[in-house]
C-alpha cells in the first residue's frame, strides 16, 4: 500500500474508502471491478491502483480499517466504562450506527466479507474475526456485573443468543437493503429491553 494515500485530504480518503465500501458491498470479491471503484471515487483506475498495488490489498485493509474505525467509536461511546452488560450493548449500538452515517456500506461490506469465499481472502479474514471476537468477548466477562443476572442461566449462553441475535437481524437488514441507523437503534434499543426483562431478576 502506498503511503501517499494517506496524504490524501481526509476527504478525499472517505471519499475512496466509501466508494470501495459501496462497490465490495454489492459484490462478490471477484466480481466487484476495480474500474466501478476508481468511477465511484472519482479518480482513475491507475491512480487508484497507486494507491493500492492490487484487489487484495484494498480489500484487506477495508476489512481491518473497518475494525479500527469501530475500536474508535466503541471507545468515543465509552462502551467499556460500565459494568451493565445491557447498557454496553446500547452503547455499542449507538456507536456502530454513528459510523454507518458517515460509512453508510461499511457494515454491509463487513457482513459480505465474513462470508466470502474467496480463497485468497477468506482465510485471513475468519483468523483475524475469530481473534478480535474473542477478545471482545474476554473483556465483556471481564468488566460485566452479574449481581442482577438470574442465577438459573448460563452467561455464555446468554452472551452468544443475544450476538447471534444481533447478527441475524442485520443480515436481514443487509439482504434487505434496508442499514438505515435511525431505524436500527430503535429496533435494537427495543429487543435491548426485552432481554433485560428476561435476563435481570424480578425486583433486581
Amino acid at each position: 500500500m502506498n503511503d501517499k494515500f494517506f496524504n490524501l485530504p481526509l476527504e478525499k480518503q472517505q471519499r475512496i474508502i466509501n466508494a470501495a465500501y459501496k462497490v465490495f458491498s454489492q459484490s462478490s470479491y471477484k466480481k466487484a471491478p476495480m474500474s466501478e471503484i476508481a468511477d465511484e471515487s472519482g479518480i482513475s483506475k491507475a491512480l487508484l491502483f497507486h494507491y493500492f498495488t492490487n484487489k487484495k490489498e484494498l480489500y484487506l485493509y477495508l476489512w481491518v480499517n473497518a475494525i479500527e474505525m469501530t475500536r474508535k467509536a466503541v471507545r468515543e461511546y465509552k462502551t467499556l466504562e460500565t459494568n451493565d452488560f445491557f447498557e454496553m450493548l446500547k452503547r455499542s449500538l449507538l456507536s456502530k450506527c454513528s459510523l454507518m452515517r458517515d460509512y453508510p456500506h461499511m457494515y454491509a461490506f463487513s457482513l459480505r466479507a465474513y462470508y466470502e469465499t474467496a480463497s485468497e481472502i477468506k482465510s485471513a479474514i475468519q483468523e483475524n474475526f475469530s481473534d478480535v471476537s474473542k477478545t471482545s468477548e474476554m473483556i465483556v466477562f471481564e468488566k460485566m456485573d452479574t449481581s442482577r443476572l438470574r442465577k438459573d442461566i448460563d452467561l455464555k449462553t446468554m452472551y452468544d443468543e443475544i450476538f447471534y441475535a444481533i447478527d441475524g437481524y442485520m443480515l436481514k437488514k443487509y439482504r434487505s437493503n434496508r442499514i438505515i441507523p435511525d431505524e436500527i437503534e430503535l429496533e435494537i434499543i427495543s429487543l435491548i429491553d426485552f432481554w433485560k426483562k428476561v435476563y435481570i431478576q424480578k425486583g433486581a
